[in-house]
């Protein structure tokens, strides 16, 4: 017996989608990659799904980890770092004195407004225009 014997029917299988632009979505935390960008300074990228839409692409968000070597590099670029990881972290309702392995934090809820995005490559996306507090 093929696995395949097992399968369900494909008739009318729907290609993935991207949600409307500017939409307020409850989104997950599928999992979280770590590890540092060409000049060798830390990021993670949590991997996203919107809930209730399972028809929805998945979805990521670039999060550099503000450290002292960014701080010494680029002053602006490490304030951005801070604040963006204030807002993910408040969205995810996850303690930055007490983060924890961002590995652990998949299964995490939290809103976001996305945004639409193209590319050759990948065709339509979205992406987080903004993390929102306290829902």
């Amino acid at each position: 017996m093929s696995i395949l014997d097992q399968m369900e029917s494909l008739d009318g299988a729907q290609e993935p989608k991207v949600v409307e632009a500017n939409t307020e979505c409850k989104i997950r935390i599928l999992d979280v990659k770590a590890g540092n960008d060409k000049n060798g300074n830390p990021y993670i990228m949590p991997r996203f799904e919107v809930v209730g839409e399972p028809l929805a692409k998945d979805f990521t968000k670039y999060l550099p980890v503000p450290n002292a070597d960014l701080k010494r590099e680029d002053l602006k670029k490490f304030e951005r770092a801070r604040w963006d990881m204030t807002e993910f972290m408040a969205a995810f309702e996850i303690d930055p004195t007490r983060p924890g392995d961002p590995e652990d934090w998949a299964g995490k809820e939290g809103w976001a407004i996305l945004g639409v995005s193209k590319s050759d490559e990948y065709g339509e996306q979205n992406f987080v225009k903004k993390f929102v507090r306290g829902h």
